[in-house]
């Protein structure tokens, strides 16, 4: 009787391991919801080795699914995500945005990457409107003063890439860098940003970076 209990017992708790690892793992594949704002809802979700952001609309028994990103780096997490609505020309859209960080690192140079993405998009029609992407670089860099690499110095500089985005309050937009700077609108008859006429300037009338 005891060689039957004992060997009940380990059955039993080979089984209750079992299914406590399974909830475990359920668990790790959980969406994970970035934000939420009327009747959409954000969130990060897993399909087929690839992380994607997405937009869960729903309207009555209807559940649409608009995809922002997807990325092949399993590692990969949005921050600072928001989402936010707000009505231009009588139109209700809504503005997405969030950053990514990167460090590329090697012996002689280490590169930290910022990259800020932001979307405008027209749930309604299941439309974006607008995606932009900036990327500022911080690079620390050992280079060689002579051929035979006897003689070295450490150089430290700062990179951007792409265009600033500001989004204003009445719902047109800013797209500005070093040499430009760009003003758009939205047309409610071609549902679309257009760029206003006698928006750009130069970089010397433009306010200076710091």
């Amino acid at each position: 009787m005891k060689r039957i209990f004992l060997v009940s017992l380990l059955i039993l708790s080979t089984v209750c391991f079992s299914q406590k690892k399974k909830s475990t793992t359920k668990k790790s594949n959980a969406k994970t919801v970035l934000a939420k704002v009327d009747n959409i809802s954000a969130e990060m979700i897993s399909v087929n080795k690839q992380k994607q952001i997405v937009l869960f609309v729903t309207n009555g028994n209807v559940l649409d699914t608009l995809k922002l990103k997807t990325s092949d780096n399993l590692d990969f997490k949005p921050l600072n995500f928001a989402i936010s609505s707000y009505t231009t020309n009588n139109v209700k859209l809504y503005y997405v945005h969030w950053e990514e960080n990167n460090v590329i690192s090697t012996k002689l140079k280490k590169e930290d990457e910022n990259f800020v993405e932001s979307q405008i998009w027209n749930v309604s029609k299941k439309e974006l409107l607008i995606g932009n992407i900036q990327k500022t670089s911080h690079i620390v860099e050992t280079v060689f003063l002579d051929k035979n690499k006897t003689a070295s110095e450490t150089q430290e500089r700062n990179r951007r890439e792409g265009f600033e985005f500001n989004l204003l309050p009445n719902g047109d937009f800013i797209l500005k860098n070093k040499t430009q700077q760009n003003t758009y609108t939205y047309n409610v008859t071609a549902d679309k940003y257009e760029m206003k006429k006698g928006s750009y300037s130069k970089a010397s009338s433009s306010k200076k970076r710091r």
